[in-house]
């Protein structure tokens, strides 16, 4: 009888451990806020908060990236690739484009793939506060939904779907 309940409570202990083990590895990864439309309106626009485009400088410009996802960005965005987060000198970029550790930023792409791993990379690269980013993960697709959201410049490519009549 002892032998079985000393079973069952180490079964107990280590089973304890495991979910202790596995909260606080949940804990050490970063969290994000993932954020709508309707948050990127209201705080835009906003002192030390920054929309940020994170994708690279051509689609940013205009260029559409894909087929379906129309290039430009969000009037009011800056641009920082992310890929300028892997060159030598992308403390100093983040520095002179305002990226700091003490502005909020809001990051896009075209749907949160890029603005994730921006995320990721801003906090275990370079120690951003996690509390202090949020990703608009729809981004340009869904912003491009509504009709009366603009994108900028005016003249971007609308990267328009192939339909049966156009192939």
């Amino acid at each position: 009888m002892k032998t079985k309940f000393r079973l069952v409570s180490v079964a107990l202990i280590l089973l304890m451990g495991a979910f202790a083990c596995a909260f606080l590895v949940s804990r050490l990864e970063p969290q994000f806020e993932t954020v709508d439309q309707a948050y990127v309106k209201a705080h835009m626009d906003k002192p030390g908060f920054l929309l940020v485009d994170v994708r690279e400088e051509e689609v940013y410009n205009g260029k559409a990236p894909f087929e379906g996802i129309p290039g430009g960005h969000i009037p009011g965005a800056i641009n920082f690739p992310g890929s300028v987060l892997g060159t030598p000198e992308a403390a100093a970029s983040l520095a002179r484009a305002g990226l700091t550790k003490n502005t909020t930023l809001i990051l896009y792409c075209n749907a949160g793939l890029l603005s994730g791993q921006f995320a990721e990379t801003l906090v275990k690269d370079f120690h951003f506060r996690d509390s202090m980013i949020k990703t608009y993960k729809a981004g340009t697709l869904d912003w491009s939904r509504d009709p009366a959201n603009k994108l900028e410049p005016e003249d971007h490519e609308l990267g328009t779907r192939l339909t049966p009549d156009k192939k």
